[in-house]
């Protein structure tokens, strides 16, 4: 069955929690991008794992490919090259290349642990939610009154 995470922008407070989670788990280096909206919010983004994603189709060492069991776009770190085409390929800017080792990186949905991914868990105002496709249509998002941000005052 295929699983997406979901943000839910009412109740995400900005802590990067998320993000200190995906760290610990990935030794030093996040997966979840957190991405400034005009100066007003800093919100996490993870790769989306795209139905037909220009990422595995512009990898020319077959570092990326798609399970199609799951749907979660897998990353084979000993085949990249770090020719960063997956990088640029990217719609949503979420694969990123760090210098110490010169490969990209991106979310893999925490697949080696059996709780989901780790962001999810870690998320202390519950805005990010692991859920399959299927419920997506019937999960109430963003419904709720929404603020600036969660240290917004008025002058």
């Amino acid at each position: 069955m295929e699983k997406v995470i979901v943000l839910d922008l009412d109740l995400c407070c900005g802590c990067e929690s998320c993000r200190a989670a995906c760290m610990q788990s990935h030794h030093g280096e996040p997966r979840i991008r957190h991405g400034n909206i005009a100066g007003e919010a800093n919100l996490p983004s993870a790769c989306r794992h795209c139905e037909d994603p220009l990422c595995v189709a512009s990898c020319p060492t077959e570092a990326l490919v798609k399970d199609e069991e799951t749907g979660v776009v897998v990353h084979r770190p000993f085949l990249c090259v770090g020719c960063q085409s997956c990088t640029f390929a990217c719609p949503f800017g979420v694969i990123q290349q760090y210098l110490e080792r010169h490969i990209a990186t991106k979310c893999d949905y925490c697949q080696e642990r059996d709780g989901g991914p780790r962001c999810v868990a870690s998320c202390s105002s519950f805005a990010l939610k692991y859920i399959s496709v299927d419920e997506l249509p019937k999960t109430p998002l963003n419904d709720r009154f929404i603020s600036r941000s969660a240290s917004w005052r008025r002058q």
